[in-house]
Protein backbone atom coordinates (compact mmCIF):
# COMPACT_ATOMS: atom_id res chain seq x y z
CA UNK A 1 0.00 0.00 0.00
CA UNK A 2 2.73 2.21 0.89
CA UNK A 3 4.03 1.89 -2.51
CA UNK A 4 1.12 2.47 -4.33
CA UNK A 5 0.76 5.94 -2.23
CA UNK A 6 4.42 7.09 -2.96
CA UNK A 7 3.60 6.90 -6.70
CA UNK A 8 0.24 8.51 -6.57
CA UNK A 9 1.74 10.96 -4.54
CA UNK A 10 4.65 11.70 -6.57
CA UNK A 11 2.63 12.10 -9.75
CA UNK A 12 -0.36 14.01 -7.84
CA UNK A 13 -0.54 16.56 -10.31
CA UNK A 14 -1.24 13.90 -13.00
CA UNK A 15 -3.73 12.27 -10.68
CA UNK A 16 -5.72 15.51 -9.37
CA UNK A 17 -5.90 16.47 -13.34
CA UNK A 18 -7.26 13.00 -13.96
CA UNK A 19 -9.55 13.01 -10.64
CA UNK A 20 -11.30 16.22 -12.12
CA UNK A 21 -11.82 14.82 -15.94
CA UNK A 22 -13.23 11.87 -14.52
CA UNK A 23 -15.84 14.38 -12.28
CA UNK A 24 -16.46 16.29 -15.93
CA UNK A 25 -17.10 13.34 -17.80
CA UNK A 26 -19.47 11.67 -15.04
CA UNK A 27 -21.16 14.90 -14.96
CA UNK A 28 -20.99 15.15 -18.24
CA UNK A 29 -23.13 11.91 -18.82
CA UNK A 30 -25.91 12.56 -16.83
CA UNK A 31 -26.53 16.55 -17.47
CA UNK A 32 -26.73 18.14 -20.79
CA UNK A 33 -25.42 21.48 -20.56
CA UNK A 34 -26.76 24.31 -23.08
CA UNK A 35 -27.17 28.02 -24.03
CA UNK A 36 -30.55 29.04 -24.33
CA UNK A 37 -30.89 33.29 -24.59
CA UNK A 38 -27.83 34.07 -22.83
CA UNK A 39 -27.83 32.00 -20.41
CA UNK A 40 -26.63 28.41 -19.62
CA UNK A 41 -29.42 25.87 -19.09
CA UNK A 42 -28.95 22.71 -17.11
CA UNK A 43 -30.63 19.69 -18.26
CA UNK A 44 -30.99 16.03 -17.36
CA UNK A 45 -29.72 13.50 -20.48
CA UNK A 46 -32.28 10.62 -19.46
CA UNK A 47 -36.03 11.43 -18.04
CA UNK A 48 -37.49 8.76 -15.89
CA UNK A 49 -40.57 6.91 -16.56
CA UNK A 50 -44.06 7.47 -15.06
CA UNK A 51 -47.02 5.14 -15.47
CA UNK A 52 -50.29 6.48 -14.64
CA UNK A 53 -53.42 4.27 -13.98
CA UNK A 54 -57.12 4.77 -14.24
CA UNK A 55 -59.26 2.03 -13.35
CA UNK A 56 -63.33 1.85 -14.28
CA UNK A 57 -65.57 0.33 -12.48
CA UNK A 58 -67.95 -1.19 -15.30
CA UNK A 59 -71.44 -1.62 -14.00
CA UNK A 60 -74.98 -0.27 -14.23
CA UNK A 61 -77.78 1.87 -12.46
CA UNK A 62 -79.65 0.80 -9.60
CA UNK A 63 -75.75 -0.44 -8.07
CA UNK A 64 -76.62 -3.68 -7.98
CA UNK A 65 -73.40 -5.02 -6.51
CA UNK A 66 -74.97 -3.44 -3.36
CA UNK A 67 -77.69 -5.81 -3.31
CA UNK A 68 -77.87 -9.41 -1.51
CA UNK A 69 -80.57 -11.35 -4.07
CA UNK A 70 -81.69 -9.90 -6.80
CA UNK A 71 -86.07 -9.03 -7.19
CA UNK A 72 -87.88 -11.57 -8.46
CA UNK A 73 -88.22 -12.09 -12.13
CA UNK A 74 -91.79 -11.73 -13.46
CA UNK A 75 -93.22 -14.49 -15.79
CA UNK A 76 -93.79 -11.73 -18.52
CA UNK A 77 -89.97 -10.10 -17.77
CA UNK A 78 -87.31 -11.48 -20.49
CA UNK A 79 -85.06 -14.07 -19.06
CA UNK A 80 -81.92 -11.94 -19.58
CA UNK A 81 -82.46 -9.93 -16.40
CA UNK A 82 -84.15 -9.44 -12.97
CA UNK A 83 -86.60 -6.50 -12.42
CA UNK A 84 -87.08 -4.67 -9.35
CA UNK A 85 -90.02 -2.75 -8.12
CA UNK A 86 -88.98 0.55 -9.69
CA UNK A 87 -88.84 -1.26 -12.92
CA UNK A 88 -84.85 -1.39 -13.38
CA UNK A 89 -83.81 -4.49 -14.61
CA UNK A 90 -80.23 -5.97 -13.37
CA UNK A 91 -78.16 -7.96 -15.39
CA UNK A 92 -76.59 -11.00 -14.38
CA UNK A 93 -72.87 -9.57 -13.11
CA UNK A 94 -70.88 -12.59 -14.53
CA UNK A 95 -71.33 -10.15 -17.47
CA UNK A 96 -70.06 -7.02 -16.23
CA UNK A 97 -66.52 -8.46 -16.47
CA UNK A 98 -66.89 -10.27 -19.93
CA UNK A 99 -67.97 -6.69 -20.71
CA UNK A 100 -64.50 -5.31 -18.86
CA UNK A 101 -62.78 -7.59 -21.04
CA UNK A 102 -64.26 -6.28 -24.27
CA UNK A 103 -63.93 -2.62 -23.63
CA UNK A 104 -60.14 -3.79 -22.82
CA UNK A 105 -59.88 -4.28 -26.35
CA UNK A 106 -61.94 -1.79 -27.61
CA UNK A 107 -59.34 0.96 -26.24
CA UNK A 108 -56.38 -0.97 -27.54
CA UNK A 109 -58.17 -0.91 -30.97
CA UNK A 110 -57.16 1.17 -33.79
CA UNK A 111 -60.99 3.43 -33.73
CA UNK A 112 -60.14 4.74 -30.08
CA UNK A 113 -56.50 4.59 -30.54
CA UNK A 114 -56.70 7.25 -33.16
CA UNK A 115 -59.18 9.41 -31.29
CA UNK A 116 -56.87 9.21 -28.39
CA UNK A 117 -53.92 10.52 -30.39
CA UNK A 118 -55.81 13.58 -31.47
CA UNK A 119 -56.79 14.19 -27.71
CA UNK A 120 -52.78 13.23 -26.11
CA UNK A 121 -49.39 13.96 -27.27
CA UNK A 122 -48.27 11.21 -29.74
CA UNK A 123 -45.21 10.63 -27.74
CA UNK A 124 -47.34 9.10 -24.91
CA UNK A 125 -48.39 5.75 -25.14
CA UNK A 126 -51.83 4.16 -23.55
CA UNK A 127 -53.03 1.32 -23.51
CA UNK A 128 -55.81 -0.91 -21.11
CA UNK A 129 -56.46 -4.27 -20.06
CA UNK A 130 -58.90 -6.35 -17.75
CA UNK A 131 -58.07 -6.56 -14.34
CA UNK A 132 -58.43 -10.17 -13.15
CA UNK A 133 -58.67 -11.75 -9.64
CA UNK A 134 -55.42 -12.97 -8.48
CA UNK A 135 -56.49 -16.07 -6.50
CA UNK A 136 -59.25 -16.88 -9.03
CA UNK A 137 -57.46 -15.63 -12.29
CA UNK A 138 -60.94 -14.91 -13.56
CA UNK A 139 -61.96 -11.57 -15.31
CA UNK A 140 -62.99 -8.92 -12.57
CA UNK A 141 -65.98 -5.83 -13.99
CA UNK A 142 -62.84 -3.63 -13.47
CA UNK A 143 -60.20 -1.88 -16.57
CA UNK A 144 -57.07 -0.25 -15.95
CA UNK A 145 -56.18 2.64 -18.77
CA UNK A 146 -52.47 3.20 -18.57
CA UNK A 147 -50.28 5.48 -19.74
CA UNK A 148 -46.67 6.56 -19.63
CA UNK A 149 -44.96 9.93 -19.47
CA UNK A 150 -41.84 11.52 -17.94
CA UNK A 151 -43.81 13.29 -14.78
CA UNK A 152 -46.15 12.09 -12.78
CA UNK A 153 -48.59 14.46 -13.78
CA UNK A 154 -48.58 14.21 -17.37
CA UNK A 155 -48.84 10.34 -16.90
CA UNK A 156 -52.08 11.11 -15.17
CA UNK A 157 -53.83 13.30 -17.31
CA UNK A 158 -53.00 11.15 -20.62
CA UNK A 159 -54.41 8.17 -18.41
CA UNK A 160 -57.51 10.60 -17.32
CA UNK A 161 -57.89 11.50 -20.82
CA UNK A 162 -58.09 8.49 -22.59
CA UNK A 163 -60.54 7.03 -19.77
CA UNK A 164 -62.80 10.05 -20.40
CA UNK A 165 -62.33 9.34 -24.17
CA UNK A 166 -63.23 6.23 -23.76
CA UNK A 167 -66.71 6.63 -21.60
CA UNK A 168 -67.90 9.43 -24.32
CA UNK A 169 -67.44 7.36 -26.52
CA UNK A 170 -69.21 4.35 -25.22
CA UNK A 171 -72.27 7.19 -23.88
CA UNK A 172 -72.48 8.40 -27.88
CA UNK A 173 -72.68 4.66 -29.10
CA UNK A 174 -75.57 3.74 -26.48
CA UNK A 175 -77.32 7.35 -27.12
CA UNK A 176 -77.34 6.49 -30.90
CA UNK A 177 -78.66 3.32 -30.63
CA UNK A 178 -81.90 4.66 -28.19
CA UNK A 179 -80.69 2.19 -25.96
CA UNK A 180 -82.97 3.43 -22.55
CA UNK A 181 -80.91 5.44 -19.64
CA UNK A 182 -81.96 2.14 -17.14
CA UNK A 183 -80.44 -0.41 -19.17
CA UNK A 184 -77.17 1.25 -20.19
CA UNK A 185 -73.66 0.06 -19.00
CA UNK A 186 -71.73 2.62 -16.49
CA UNK A 187 -68.43 3.25 -16.34
CA UNK A 188 -67.17 4.93 -13.24
CA UNK A 189 -63.59 5.92 -12.59
CA UNK A 190 -62.69 4.41 -9.34
CA UNK A 191 -59.03 5.58 -9.24
CA UNK A 192 -56.28 7.31 -10.75
CA UNK A 193 -52.81 6.66 -9.27
CA UNK A 194 -49.12 7.14 -10.82
CA UNK A 195 -45.84 5.21 -9.86
CA UNK A 196 -42.14 5.50 -11.09
CA UNK A 197 -41.62 2.37 -13.30
CA UNK A 198 -37.89 3.60 -14.63
CA UNK A 199 -35.57 6.35 -13.18
CA UNK A 200 -32.78 7.89 -14.34
CA UNK A 201 -29.80 5.36 -14.79
CA UNK A 202 -26.54 6.79 -13.34
CA UNK A 203 -24.28 3.66 -14.41
CA UNK A 204 -22.93 5.86 -17.51
CA UNK A 205 -21.71 8.54 -15.55
CA UNK A 206 -20.12 5.76 -12.89
CA UNK A 207 -18.29 3.82 -15.97
CA UNK A 208 -17.31 7.07 -16.92
CA UNK A 209 -15.92 7.83 -13.92
CA UNK A 210 -13.94 4.80 -13.34
CA UNK A 211 -12.80 4.46 -16.57
CA UNK A 212 -10.83 7.83 -16.16
CA UNK A 213 -10.03 6.85 -12.67
CA UNK A 214 -8.25 3.37 -13.78
CA UNK A 215 -6.64 5.23 -17.16
CA UNK A 216 -4.80 8.00 -14.94
CA UNK A 217 -3.77 5.58 -12.05
CA UNK A 218 -2.32 3.20 -14.68
CA UNK A 219 -0.62 6.17 -16.81
CA UNK A 220 1.03 6.90 -13.31
CA UNK A 221 2.55 3.35 -12.93
CA UNK A 222 3.65 3.58 -16.65
CA UNK A 223 5.55 6.83 -15.86
CA UNK A 224 7.05 5.44 -12.38
CA UNK A 225 8.58 2.32 -14.57
CA UNK A 226 9.92 4.67 -17.33
CA UNK A 227 11.16 6.80 -14.81
CA UNK A 228 12.36 5.38 -11.52
CA UNK A 229 13.67 7.45 -8.88
CA UNK A 230 17.00 6.97 -8.22
CA UNK A 231 17.79 5.77 -4.55
CA UNK A 232 18.09 8.22 -1.67
CA UNK A 233 21.61 9.03 -0.76
CA UNK A 234 22.42 10.41 3.00
CA UNK A 235 23.93 14.00 3.08
CA UNK A 236 26.85 12.90 5.36
CA UNK A 237 28.07 10.53 2.76
CA UNK A 238 27.57 12.90 -0.18
CA UNK A 239 29.91 15.16 1.92
CA UNK A 240 32.28 12.31 3.10
CA UNK A 241 35.50 11.80 1.12
CA UNK A 242 36.55 9.18 -1.32
CA UNK A 243 38.10 6.26 0.74
CA UNK A 244 37.13 7.08 4.23
CA UNK A 245 35.44 5.12 6.64
CA UNK A 246 31.81 6.07 7.43
CA UNK A 247 31.60 6.60 11.87
CA UNK A 248 29.80 3.46 12.24
CA UNK A 249 32.16 1.37 10.21
CA UNK A 250 35.10 2.61 12.55
CA UNK A 251 32.70 2.17 15.85
CA UNK A 252 31.98 -1.39 14.74
CA UNK A 253 35.74 -2.46 14.13
CA UNK A 254 37.82 -4.21 17.06
CA UNK A 255 39.88 -1.73 19.12
CA UNK A 256 43.43 -2.02 16.82
CA UNK A 257 42.02 -2.88 13.62
CA UNK A 258 42.38 -0.99 10.79
CA UNK A 259 40.05 -0.60 8.28
CA UNK A 260 40.41 -1.88 4.83
CA UNK A 261 40.05 1.52 3.88
CA UNK A 262 42.56 2.68 5.61
CA UNK A 263 45.07 0.24 4.96
CA UNK A 264 47.97 1.52 2.51
CA UNK A 265 48.91 -1.03 -0.21
CA UNK A 266 52.63 -1.02 -0.34
CA UNK A 267 55.00 -2.63 -2.64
Amino acid sequence: MGLYLRVLWRFRLLVAVGLVLAIALAFASLVRVGFSQGSVSLSYRQQPTWQSTTRLFVTQEGFPWGRSVFPTTPAAAPPTGSSGPSGLAFADPGRFAGLAVLYAQFINGDLIQRQIRKAVPQSHALSATAVTDPATNSALPLIDVMSLAHTPSEAVRVSRAGADLFRSYIAEQQASADIPANQRVLLQVVSTRAIEVEGRKKTPALVAFLAVMIATVGLAFVLENLRPRSPAVAPADMARPIGTARPADTAASPAGSKHPADTTLTA
